[in-house]
């Protein structure tokens, strides 16, 4: 009678033991992608800010792919880098 509880304690520990594997191994991957999310959308806003505001100065960046991309992995840089690419070409 008492292995059967050794038995049923230890596949427990087992069981959590690997629950607790599992969340570590994915916990760095996924806060990695929740934080490219963050920065995509932020740069996506600011990319609109600056088509907003520039409308009044007649400035506009065209929402392309390859702009909205850029402004979503570049963040706040990748928007000053679409800018200065607009003024200089």
């Amino acid at each position: 009678m008492m292995k059967d509880y050794l038995f049923y304690a230890g596949v427990l520990c087992c069981i959590v033991l690997g629950i607790w594997l599992l969340i570590k191994i994915f916990a760095a991957p996924i806060k990695g992608i929740l934080k490219f999310i963050l920065h995509a959308a932020v740069g996506l806003l600011i990319l609109i800010a600056v088509n907003v505001i520039g409308g009044f100065f007649d400035f506009y960046i065209p929402l392309t792919w390859i702009s909205v991309i850029l402004a979503g992995v570049g963040g706040i840089p990748g928007v000053i880098l679409l800018i200065l690419i607009h003024l200089l070409f």
